[in-house]
């Protein structure tokens, strides 16, 4: 059992690391999680969004995603 544990931390960590942004939040009604890949590149080899971002920050988010539109 430990070992597990272990191997699932040390993926975590190795996967913040090598991430060029990661954020997790959790809020009591909620959560979020964003997540780019690799850190060294000028383009994301992929991203992945869960949940929404509360307060200011979330507002900040839902600008920047319609002034991109």
């Amino acid at each position: 059992m430990y070992k597990l544990l272990s191997a699932i931390f040390l993926i975590l960590l190795a996967a913040g690391v090598m991430a060029r942004s990661f954020d997790l939040s959790v809020y009591k009604d909620g959560y979020y999680l964003r997540y780019e890949f690799p850190r060294h590149t000028k383009e994301n080899w992929f991203e992945v969004t869960l949940g929404k971002r509360q307060g200011l920050p979330g507002m900040i988010d839902a600008v920047k995603n319609k002034a991109s539109k």
